[in-house]
């Protein structure tokens, strides 16, 4: 692994210089400063950022930009993907982002749309890096866009207001269109794609990785709490739900990442008739991955995504249902997840609508409709129902995070790098956010549960 000097040094011999090649002839750099991140955003992540004091045409200007490089032992690397993450990540900036560009351009559509959704990337190279140790490392320059505005979506902790989430629903449409618009047009650059994705299973032949241990603790404490307050959480009327619980229990409580692998596998799998909807995932797509930035009216006006370290090939109930879960508040949440769905599939809809209809060299317009009509919302929406429990999953494990104190948030990061499978990390993974964090849990399940989403667990 490198260490902090390593890092730093190959940023002021090396990446500077890198960077700044970005900005072409007739600019000049008069100097860089290098500075250390701190806090909670980089747990899997060594960060920096840079700042480049440029002249252009005898204007002053700086440009700050954000790096990131893997950190944390082998042994924390193999057991939490980093290695798996990371290359997916900068295959995402390197090679998934261009070609989606590339086809817009083709498509005769501004290819500025791509580059809208997420920060500018200046760098970005996994595998041997050249004063950087022997080993796999991963190096990612991207535009700070804090000077720009955009805030990340973390304040309130929990839950995302209206126009935040429908902006959410408003990129991740388009760029699950852009994936199967490169399927349908582009099938060689499709399966150049698809192949250079790292896949990253939930289950493990060891039984230690990352998501062994975090699902074991979210099981664990969701059924601690059932059992404890059953006789006030299951009315008379509920005997279908409780059901449900005991099934999923039955099934998936001694491995609950097999309902995760089955999740991800089946809904791609050549024999299943809705596998089209699967396609390149952000697979990370929450509020903390996300910068809003807001008019003078206060609401969104635009909005980029970060972090592709979880990127997967899989389907797209995942994005959905993670982000959807996750930041929708639990009272009214049945009228926020019907309104958003309609929403993210005409976004979706309309974005490949265009890109088929701009292609007629390759498909008539009949052919187009006849693609298009595989995608529409009443298929799209009975493929949501298989799969949209896995953001009730995410849920057990990532929100009594959100809920919990910031102290014990960093000491429950902490745990997670240096000892996960101590006892130490066990006990707080169970206690941290408490029976306010189990209580909302029990809500995303009940919802899961009335809406169709358990039926087939």
């Amino acid at each position: 692994m490198s260490t902090q000097q390593q890092q730093l040094d190959y940023i002021e011999r090396s990446l500077v210089y890198e960077i700044f090649k970005y900005f072409g002839s007739g600019v000049t750099l008069e100097g860089h400063r290098i500075e250390c991140s701190t806090g909670l955003d980089g747990f899997m992540s060594a960060l920096y950022t840079v700042q480049l004091d440029l002249v252009a045409s005898e204007r002053k200007r700086t440009e700050v930009v954000v790096v990131k490089f893997m950190k944390g032992s082998e042994e924390f690397r193999e057991q939490s993907n980093s290695y798996i993450q990371f290359a997916n990540e900068v295959f995402a900036y390197a090679e998934i982002l261009p070609a989606y560009e590339h086809l817009l351009r083709t498509s005769h559509l501004s290819n500025e749309m791509v580059s809208n959704w997420v920060p500018r990337c200046y760098f970005a190279k996994f595998g041997r890096v050249n004063s950087l140790g022997t080993g796999r490392e991963s190096v990612l320059a991207v535009k700070h866009l804090k000077s720009e505005g955009y805030e990340l979506g973390r304040s309130p902790r929990l839950t995302l207001r209206r126009d935040q989430l429908e902006a959410m629903v408003g990129l991740i449409g388009p760029f699950h269109a852009l994936g199967y618009a490169i399927r349908l047009l582009q099938p060689q650059v499709y399966a150049r794609l698809r192949s250079g994705v790292v896949a990253m299973p939930f289950v493990s032949s060891t039984g230690k990785s990352g998501f062994d241990v975090v699902y074991r603790v979210a099981f664990d404490r969701f059924y601690e709490f059932y059992d404890r307050q059953r006789e006030q959480l299951i009315k008379d009327s509920d005997a279908g739900l409780a059901a449900a619980i005991e099934r999923l229990r039955k099934k998936y409580f001694t491995n609950p990442t097999h309902l995760l692998e089955r999740i991800r596998t089946a809904s791609y799998a050549d024999d299943q008739p809705d596998s089209h909807f699967a396609t390149f995932l952000h697979g990370d797509y929450n509020r903390s991955n996300v910068l809003f930035h807001y008019g003078d009216d206060g609401q969104v006006d635009s909005i980029k995504t970060i972090d592709f370290q979880k990127l997967r090939f899989s389907t797209t109930a995942i994005d959905l249902s993670f982000f959807m879960y996750m930041n929708t508040p639990s009272e009214g949440r049945a009228e926020f997840f019907a309104d958003l769905l309609k929403k993210y599939h005409k976004y979706m809809s309309e974005m490949l609508e265009l890109v088929l209809h701009r292609n007629r060299d390759e498909l008539s317009d009949e052919r187009a409709e006849e693609l298009l009509a595989d995608y529409s919302y009443e298929r799209f929406e009975a493929h949501f129902k298989r799969y949209a429990f896995y953001g009730v999953m995410v849920c057990m494990h990532f929100m009594p995070r959100l809920l919990g104190s910031e102290p014990d948030c960093a000491e429950l990061s902490r745990l997670l790098e240096t000892d996960m499978h101590g006892q130490a990390c066990y006990q707080l993974s169970l206690d941290i956010g408490g029976d306010v964090a189990n209580e909302e849990i029990f809500k995303t399940v009940r919802h899961a549960y009335e809406h169709g989403y358990m039926d087939e667990i």
